[in-house]
């Protein structure tokens, strides 16, 4: 912690940091999940009169060694000691998700049906992916509050597997999909757009032809991989 000022008031580079090991769960495959991690924060002094509102903002944000980033995503869940309302967020490579309240229970990792993706699973197989979405639209279509965080990241889920699965949408031939699953996202709108960009380390300045349909289902199965982790810290893939 750094030292504050002698007039006792916290200036905006102040922070705490702390290094932490969480405990680890073997998983059959032999990898390892790490287990959640529970942490308290607590406010020394009081904020004065004059700046004293209701929504006094915090920034608190967890980071990983390079080398495990491609493989898992810190996924913070607060928990107000006032109002023991708990919120979901996160900030991750493929963008800002939305901050939204948990839905208190109405979906947890085992009414997640479209999951584990069966051990047959080929990411490279656009009829894979065509089942997949289905299966993801089918799940959408059972909730009764489209405003929860459970939906609006199965929501984002559906429109990578259906992109994988349609890579020439919106043009050329797509599959229809139901109405009541809105055309919007962060992804959806940027392909619909200008559709999918290189990495930054991948890009290649006389790379001028257009990327095939397998190098998008590719890049699409790293960015799904991601997005489900986010909600469900298992083994994407079952290995029965």
């Amino acid at each position: 912690m750094q030292e504050t000022p002698d007039n006792g008031a916290l200036s905006f580079s102040d922070f705490s940091t702390s290094i932490l090991y969480p405990d680890t769960l073997q998983a059959e495959s032999e990898d390892i999940l790490l287990q959640p991690l529970s942490v308290s924060v607590w406010f020394s002094g009081t904020v004065p009169r004059h700046l004293a509102h209701p929504n006094i903002p915090i920034k608190i944000s967890v980071s990983l060694n390079e080398e495990y980033q491609l493989f898992t995503v810190p996924v913070i869940e607060v928990e107000s000691q006032h109002s023991r309302e708990s919120y979901r967020f996160n900030n991750v490579s493929c963008g800002q998700y939305e901050h939204c309240p948990m839905s208190g229970g109405e979906s947890d990792d085992a009414s997640i049906t479209f999951l584990p993706l069966p051990s047959t699973f080929d990411h490279m197989d656009p009829d894979h992916w065509a089942r997949l979405s289905g299966t993801i639209q089918s799940w959408l279509l059972t909730f009764t509050d489209a405003v929860t965080p459970e939906w609006t990241w199965g929501w984002d889920a559906f429109w990578y597997a259906f992109v994988a699965a349609n890579p020439d949408f919106p043009n050329g031939k797509w599959a229809f999909w139901d109405p009541r699953i809105p055309l919007e996202g962060q992804f959806i709108e940027e392909w619909v757009e200008c559709g999918i960009n290189l990495p930054v380390e991948d890009a290649d300045e006389e790379l001028t032809t257009p990327l095939t349909h397998s190098d998008t289902r590719d890049l699409i199965w790293g960015e799904f991989s991601r997005h489900i982790a986010l909600f469900y810290p298992y083994r994407l893939i079952s290995t029965t």
